[in-house]
Order: C-alpha cells, then structure tokens, then sequence
C-alpha cells in the first residue's frame, strides 16, 4: 500500500502591500499530497519437508451380485381387422400446408412421399382422409 502525506504550507502575502484597507493581505494555502512508492513486501514461511508418510492402498473386497433373469415380452402380434381397409398413399409433399394438415398426415402415418399405409374403412379414417384429400391417394381393400 502506498503512504499518502499532507504538507500545507504559506506564502507570503505579495510584497507591494496596498493601501486600500478592502484589500488586505491575503495569504494562500496550498496542500500538495506525495505519494510514497514503497511497495509492501510479504514474506512466506519456509516450511519443512513433510516426513514421508506411508499410505496403504485400500482393501477391496470382491462382491457377488445375482441377476434375476428378465423375461422379454414379444410385441403384441397385430389383429386380424375384419371389414374394408383402405390403403392411402403420400403422392404430394406436406411441406408448406396448413398445420392441421401436416398433423393429419403424421396420424395417419404418412411422412414421406410415395409412403402407403393400411387403415381400417370407417368414419374417422375417412374423416382424416377428406382433410389432406388433395395429397393423397386413395384406394380400397377387400
């Protein structure tokens, strides 16, 4: 840290004096501030050398873990639909529709063009199909 000092010091009033008693001799402070350039100096402790202490690697015990095995279940076989399907097929692009459209053709299934897909005939297949009609084509199954 540096070390700040203050001096003051006077001058002395001018040495032609005037006669007039408005202006009287007026004598000046200064305060001038001088900085010291001393710099703190800190100094470390020698430590000694630590005495080797002799560290022992931990014992590690082994242990036995018993899997119980998983039984993996197949994927549900797919139901034979009975009635009329229709097979609806992606002939035009999705990109740039409405967004209902974009989502009635990814719950119909269809992602890609020239992409087919199975669904049952019935009312709300058809329902989906009148939304994106102008997309897709349609055609029936026994």
């Amino acid at each position: 840290m540096a070390e700040t000092k203050k001096t003051t010091t006077k001058t002395a009033a001018t040495a032609k004096k005037t006669t007039s008693a408005a202006k009287a001799s007026t004598s000046s402070t200064k305060t001038t501030t001088a900085k010291s350039t001393t710099k703190a100096t800190t100094t470390k402790k020698a430590t000694a050398p630590k005495a080797a202490a002799k560290v022992e690697a931990p014992v590690v015990e082994e242990v036995k873990v018993e899997v119980a095995p998983v039984e993996v279940k197949a994927a549900p076989a797919k139901k034979a639909v009975k009635g009329p399907q229709l097979q609806i097929k992606l002939v035009k692009s999705k990109s740039g529709r409405l967004e209902k459209q974009i989502k009635t053709l990814t719950a119909l299934g269809l992602n890609k063009i020239n992409q087919t897909v199975v669904k049952p005939d019935n009312a709300a297949t058809r329902g989906m199909i009148f939304v994106v009609k102008h997309l897709v084509e349609v055609t029936e199954i026994k």
